[in-house]
């Protein structure tokens, strides 16, 4: 499902020492992580002053909506943000958002571009169909659209974004460390004596049941698909049996209890089990086992 405003967004540390946030008077400093916060995936926000007051602070009452065009004008003397016109009217855009943000996934915005911007694109067009553009996000990247099927034969994972769970062996147990987010190879430390597996980033996980159960039946269908005979990548999406829904169901009370589950994960898990030739492990327990080792987290076992 689209969405225009990002939700849970960071604002960036390097601003605390960015000579122009300093040079910022305390309300403007006070206003610009509330307009970085309410911006759409591509860093955009409507610019009318009005607007800015009662999306972004209308409870800040040390703001007012007579100071917020002084205030504007501000953040954009200091390059922080861009000003300017577009179809839908005043609008305005973050001039450090690329410059920051590694997302996994970015919606088009409802704001035309200023001009020579250039906006990153990914996200699902269908439950088949990923829509990327200048995707990663690199000085490299091509200004050509592609649409790219997100199939059980696998779309690469682009870099940059939720750490990806590597299986390192510690002894004859199985741990999780985080690969870096600019390299493809997981780096392996002794991190004590104790043998404590590293946990991944907080960062990204989900606590939403709705998203985590559309998430495993979506995985599910193209994961666990038949397989066409003369067309070997392409699956017939298959639904998951009254007891696969029940596990999941399960499966899914598990993970909340332990305090939820990046969304990636629950995707490279069922791609997992999908790839493996024996039968027996295109199964929701076989998925529930490799999210625990990626997680870190024990089975849960009944009194």
């Amino acid at each position: 499902m689209r969405r225009t405003t990002a939700r849970g967004r960071v604002f960036p540390q390097f601003y605390s020492t960015d000579r122009r946030y300093a040079r910022l008077s305390v309300k403007a400093i006070a206003l610009y992580p509330l307009i970085w916060a309410n911006g759409d995936d591509q860093g955009r926000i409507c610019g009318d002053p009005e607007e800015i007051k009662y999306t972004c602070c209308p409870n800040v009452d040390h703001i007012t909506k007579a100071e917020v065009p002084l205030l504007l004008e501000e953040l954009a003397a200091q390059k922080l943000i861009l000003r300017y016109d577009s179809t839908k009217g005043p609008t305005i855009q973050m001039l450090d958002w690329w410059e920051v943000h590694r997302l996994q996934w970015a919606w088009p915005s409802d704001y035309a571009p200023p001009d020579g911007w250039q906006d990153h694109l990914r996200y699902k067009k269908s439950a088949t169909e990923v829509v990327t553009l200048n995707w990663p996000v690199s000085p490299e990247t091509s200004d050509t659209a592609q649409v790219s099927n997100n199939s059980a034969s696998g779309e690469q994972e682009p870099k940059g974004f939720l750490p990806t769970p590597k299986r390192i062996r510690k002894g004859n147990r199985i741990g999780i460390g985080n690969s870096p987010e600019t390299s493809d190879t997981a780096q392996v430390s002794n991190n004590s004596a104790s043998g404590e597996k590293p946990s991944p980033s907080p960062t990204g996980f989900c606590t939403d049941r709705n998203k985590i159960s559309s998430q495993m039946i979506e995985q599910f269908r193209y994961c666990f698909g038949h397989v066409k005979a003369k067309e070997p990548r392409k699956n017939i999406p298959r639904e998951p049996a009254a007891k696969e829904l029940a596990q999941m169901r399960d499966l899914v009370d598990e993970l909340l209890a332990g305090g939820g589950v990046p969304l990636d994960y629950i995707r490279q898990a069922f791609r997992e089990a999908g790839g493996q030739t024996e039968k027996s492990k295109h199964s929701v327990s076989y998925v529930a086992a490799i999210l625990r080792e990626f997680l870190g987290r024990p089975k849960n076992r009944s009194p």
